[in-house]
């Protein structure tokens, strides 16, 4: 699959939020707490850990949690 830019505009001075415009079969990764609204139509996945492997099980989850604190 071809990649390509997003459409983003930035709102805002002080506290400023993003707006992120998806074509069809298009993701973004957001940080937890930071995810505000969406359109209907949009499918929110969410995960523990960030997501670079989906299968690595429950014990390897909790581990990878542990390493991150230490």
């Amino acid at each position: 699959m071809k990649a390509h830019e997003i459409d983003y505009v930035i709102h805002g001075e002080e506290m400023q939020y993003v707006s992120i415009t998806l074509d069809q079969n298009e993701g973004v990764v957001a940080e937890a707490g930071s995810f505000m609204t969406m359109d209907q139509g949009i499918k929110m996945e969410t995960i523990f850990g960030d997501g670079s492997a989906k299968d690595k099980g429950v014990l390897g989850k909790i581990f990878g949690a542990g390493k991150r604190l230490l």
